[in-house]
């Protein structure tokens, strides 16, 4: 990765934005440097990634040692992603222009992946594409929906206070994200603590009484045989079972996002009881409230529909978009479509019908999506306390029934000595 060199006119010896000193320079701030000030030598060319603003503010950037190799096992953050673009927002809306300020942000970016698709930004602004080109073509890593609203806002010179405008719908998705979060941790912590005691009771602790039942000659009780079948299986394959256990929640994982998996636990969430009620207002209102932050940004209706689309994971979600974008195309109205819909509330469709027929299509949208996904929010925290209980009673019983399992055998055999 390739440092771009400050302005000429600021003194050598400054401060980065966290305030510590910037590195010594590299064999690599020349390359970038040289780029940057073809980039500046050339403002017409690049008149598009300006903000607008007359000043240029000059920011140190210490050279990017860390490469993008390697094998990862996670996706970029979301957080990470969040801070560069509001990062860029700070900047553009200060003076800074775009590209110097992609720089920067590349420069100080821990995350190789999403640092070598800021770079990747940077070089093709040095080269005289605009901003919204650069990131459809480099920016994987940021919202699909952030170019198109790019485009809009350079014909009108709006860029800094789009990327405000983004930065802001991301911060409001983490902080719902990190509350849901939050809420189910304490019982997930149950299901996990209650999975190991039953695991130690089944591998551990019946096989020693198989001993005890065994001695005695007499036949035990089926619930009673099933467990300790189980715990002997367990404890000669468990150099086995581990190792596929783990492989197969990898494979879980990595495959999320496939059609086989995506399908069912789709439709799980949709139509499942208590769990559809909270789910159809938190996704129907992040939907929304997307469509809505394109709109109001520029982008046309039916291009917001699509990147929206291509964005949905849900079967159910994706084949009401198309018939939305099937309606648009033929000059028919985005409600008739929601219409179809059995998931989404009546008053979905009736509000949209009102915004198609005020002309204040993205205001409703992103009126009812803000409800929906605050309502989806408070039913999530009230269904995750009231699953609490039948967690920790589902698993009492659990437990009570591997116990019964073993005590009641040992109780008639030792009513058998006793007689």
């Amino acid at each position: 990765m390739k440092a771009f060199t400050p302005l000429p006119t600021v003194p050598s010896e400054r401060e980065d934005l966290s305030g510590f000193p910037a590195p010594p320079s590299s064999s690599t701030r020349g390359a970038r440097g040289s780029a940057d000030t073809g980039y500046r030598g050339n403002r017409n060319q690049a008149a598009g990634h300006s903000t607008g603003h007359s000043a240029v503010v000059a920011l140190p950037s210490p050279a990017r040692q860390a490469g993008s190799g390697g094998i990862f096992l996670f996706p970029v953050s979301s957080s990470t992603v969040l801070l560069s673009l509001n990062q860029l927002a700070v900047m553009s809306q200060n003076g800074v222009e775009i590209a110097e300020a992609v720089g920067h942000v590349a420069d100080h970016c821990q995350d190789p992946r999403l640092a070598e698709s800021l770079d990747a930004i940077y070089q093709a602004l040095s080269g005289g594409s605009r901003f919204s080109s650069a990131v459809a073509a480099h920016g994987q890593y940021f919202p699909a929906s952030l170019p198109p609203m790019l485009a809009a806002a350079e014909a009108t010179g709006d860029v800094p206070q789009t990327l405000g405008n983004v930065v802001e719908r991301m911060r409001g998705e983490l902080e719902m994200r990190a509350s849901i979060i939050g809420a189910m941790i304490y019982p997930v912590i149950l299901i996990a603590a209650a999975s190991v005691v039953m695991t130690a009771l089944i591998l551990g602790v019946l096989p020693q009484f198989g001993r005890v039942f065994e001695s005695t000659g007499r036949p035990v009780p089926a619930s009673t045989q099933f467990l300790l079948d189980v715990g002997t299986f367990g404890r000669e394959y468990w150099m086995v079972l581990f190792p596929v256990g783990i492989a197969g929640i990898v494979a879980l994982v990595m495959l999320r996002k496939h059609p086989l998996i995506q399908g069912p636990i789709g439709k799980l969430l949709l139509y499942a009881p208590m769990i559809k009620d909270a789910y159809r207002p938190l996704i129907a209102g992040r939907y929304f409230r997307t469509i809505a932050a394109m709109v109001r940004g520029g982008v046309p209706m039916l291009q917001a529909v699509r990147l929206t689309r291509d964005t949905v994971q849900d079967r159910s979600w994706h084949d009401l978009l198309d018939r939305v974008e099937a309606n648009l195309i033929d000059g028919l109205s985005a409600s008739d479509a929601l219409a179809t819909a059995d998931f989404l509330p009546t008053e979905a469709t009736q509000m949209m019908a009102t915004g198609e027929r005020t002309g204040r299509v993205a205001e409703v949208l992103d009126d009812i999506g803000r409800f929906y996904e605050q309502e989806g929010g408070r039913k999530i925290k009230r269904l995750v306390i009231a699953l609490e209980p039948v967690i920790i009673l589902v698993m009492g019983v659990f437990v009570a029934g591997i116990v019964m399992s073993v005590m009641l055998p040992l109780l008639d055999v030792s009513t058998i000595q006793g007689g």
